[in-house]
């Protein structure tokens, strides 16, 4: 499979990029503010805030930046244009790459709690993601 990055849509791995980092706030900070910051042992979401190095914005950042230019990638090569396409290889990434590369370290850490909420908004981001880059091919 040849990568051709002249033939992404940059303009929807921007969007993309940043529907990701607005999903996984309002999913970390909004929705699962105190039980994410009681798996990691924090009384609540502004004690954990604290504990927080601001570093870590950048790498999520850049994390993010990674999934969706190898996901925009791997689309291209697979010819997925479709909504259906999207979810269904959006489905096959989260589950075979996403849960299988994240799920045992947690385990190794017994932290089960931050694994479902963790793992859950992973593959969430990745349907989503798959879904606007398949549609705006």
């Amino acid at each position: 499979m040849l990568f051709d990055f002249g033939g992404l849509n940059w303009l929807a791995i921007l969007v993309s990029v940043i529907v990701g980092q607005v999903f996984l706030t309002v999913w970390f900070a909004v929705i699962f503010a105190d039980p994410w910051a009681k798996a990691y042992g924090a009384a609540d979401k502004a004690e954990h805030t604290k504990q927080i190095p601001g570093y870590t914005y950048g790498v999520g950042l850049a994390c993010m930046i990674l999934l969706t230019i190898g996901l925009a990638l791997l689309q291209q090569g697979l010819g997925v244009t479709t909504f259906g396409a999207g979810l269904g290889s959006g489905l096959m990434v989260a589950i075979c790459f996403g849960v299988a590369t994240a799920l045992p370290g947690y385990a190794f850490l017994k932290k089960w709690d931050a694994a479902l909420l963790a793992i859950g908004s992973q593959v969430v981001l990745i349907l989503i993601l798959s879904v606007i880059l398949a549609v705006w091919q």
